[in-house]
């Protein structure tokens, strides 16, 4: 596992700050829940976001919190922000993802992590 407190595993500001802006899907009429899954996981993917750190455990354990609790969110570091984002990407398919978490617990991300813009 790694150490997700360390800043330089974060992925680059301009990556954060593209992820961030997909916060305004939820405002549209025609919001698509797939459609945003599709484009976070191609931003992740495409960007290689933390694809090089181990953080399954934090997940497993930490995760599963946020899960439960999406209002976590609200005050979570920008490091579990970003685990928990590239996590699930990582290995989970865009049908599971969609089919277990609800579109509340990114729009909760999303909204935090415009914070950090």
């Amino acid at each position: 596992m790694s150490n997700i407190h360390q800043l330089n595993s974060l992925p680059k500001q301009t990556t954060i700050n593209l992820i961030a802006s997909y916060q305004g899907d939820f405002k549209h009429d025609n919001f698509s829940y797939h459609q945003l899954l599709e484009k976070l996981q191609s931003t992740v993917m495409h960007n290689h976001f933390m694809d090089q750190e181990d953080n399954a455990a934090w997940m497993n354990h930490r995760g599963s919190d946020y899960l439960a609790n999406p209002k976590l969110f609200a005050h979570a570091p920008l490091t579990y922000l970003c685990v928990f984002l590239s996590e699930t990407f990582k290995h989970n398919k865009l049908s599971q993802i969609e089919k277990k978490i609800s579109p509340s617990v990114f729009e909760a991300i999303l909204k935090r992590l415009n914070d950090f813009k």
